[in-house]
């Protein structure tokens, strides 16, 4: 219990130093990428901080599985050079329950992973989005997108389509309940757009939208070019859920999103297979740090008296990068609706589960021995001889 308390504890430790190494890293490169973005808030370092405290946790989520993979390997590197892994197989201890000591561990990294993807990533995203589209409750004037104000360009609008409709705004304050310059194409069942609606502003009070200074022009036939006053409520079933998850990328929705999309219950801003897949990743992705830690048991068979062992760790190595390429690919396919949500989102996955199993029982059955050709017998005597 104590040696599994000891191994759980330097993986989880070592895995989530790597995972905040790597996004650190990949924290400045996107600062230096967005900083003109970033002081255009007008927020000045105060901005700088903000963004980088709501970034930082989809950092952490892309960087952890390769964390854990970093994280066992040095772990098992570490005990090697330590030289505590040779008095483990003596006393009976085989890979497979080196693994079983470690696992304990990964299913903290599991946990880790799952409350970064379906809790918290998903509000700092939100959030981040807002906060780059300048929301906020200051300036009433209606700006159209693209306009200069203060030498500064306007973000570019939000669009939506919500049933045969196409919504669009510029702005978003008070968590998605007001919106600035609104826009509303009404379509007919050829797409054909019969009606617009601009209002400046659009509040949501009583689970209802009310339009402020708003006008209707009608593009039908009976009535071309017919403007008429539009202040009022507006019948849609936009809520302000629905323009906060338009604002944060589509990698990054919780759980009960996306079942709310699923049932009807909200506004889709994706292909329904995208929400089928996000479903099945937030279950499966988690899972890829047990299979990082399977894929990285080969480097408990490194002795750092052989150079030749390293070749160990190197293919530890290059199977969870092989892992991470893999998923990421079948995932994107998944999304993007060319293979079904369940084959994307699991085959990588129990794929090299597989293999892992398959390689750690290679290891605790041993290797073969090298074939020795028919001659060598005879010029080895006569070399003896």
């Amino acid at each position: 219990m104590r040696f599994t308390r000891y191994l759980s504890t330097s993986l989880v430790r070592l895995s989530l130093t790597s995972a905040l190494i790597l996004a650190f890293i990949a924290q400045i490169l996107d600062l230096v990428d967005n900083a003109g973005d970033i002081l255009d808030t007008g927020d000045g370092l105060l901005g700088i901080l903000r963004y980088a405290g709501l970034k930082m946790p989809t950092l952490l989520t892309h960087s952890l599985p390769l964390g854990a993979l970093i994280g066992a390997l040095a772990a098992l590197l570490t005990l090697a050079r330590n030289g505590e892994i040779a008095p483990m197989r003596s006393a009976g201890r085989s890979t497979w329950a080196l693994f079983l000591m470690m696992l304990p561990g990964a299913l903290v990294l599991v946990i880790v992973q799952s409350t970064l993807i379906d809790v918290i990533a998903p509000r700092t995203e939100a959030k981040l989005a807002i906060m780059l589209t300048h929301a906020g409750d200051e300036g009433d004037a209606d700006v159209e997108a693209g306009a200069a104000k203060d030498g500064k360009t306007d973000p570019k609008p939000i669009w939506l389509r919500i049933g045969d409709s196409v919504v669009s705004f510029d702005r978003v304050s008070d968590k998605g309940k007001k919106l600035k310059a609104l826009r509303i194409y009404d379509r007919d069942a050829n797409k054909i757009v019969t009606a617009r609606t601009m209002a400046a502003e659009a509040h949501y009070e009583k689970r209802r939208w009310i339009l402020k200074d708003a006008e209707r022009v009608d593009w039908t036939r009976d009535n071309f070019n017919v403007r008429t006053p539009a202040d009022g409520p507006w019948n849609t079933t936009l809520t302000p859920d629905d323009v906060l998850s338009a604002l944060t990328p589509e990698s990054r929705v919780s759980l009960a999103a996306a079942r709310a999309v699923l049932s009807g219950q909200m506004t889709p801003n994706a292909p329904l297979a995208f929400y089928e897949t996000l479903v099945e990743r937030i279950y499966a992705g988690p899972l890829g740090a047990i299979v990082m830690v399977l894929l990285a048991m080969p480097a408990a068979l490194v002795n750092w008296r052989d150079a030749r062992s390293i070749r160990h760790a190197a293919a530890a190595l290059g199977g969870g990068l092989m892992f991470m390429l893999s998923d990421g690919l079948l995932s994107t396919l998944a999304l993007t609706g060319v293979i079904t949500p369940v084959v994307g989102a699991w085959s990588a996955l129990l794929i090299f589960a597989a293999y892992g199993v398959w390689r750690i029982r290679r290891i605790d059955g041993g290797w073969p021995e090298p074939k020795v050709h028919a001659t060598s017998g005879p010029r080895l005597a006569e070399a003896n001889g």
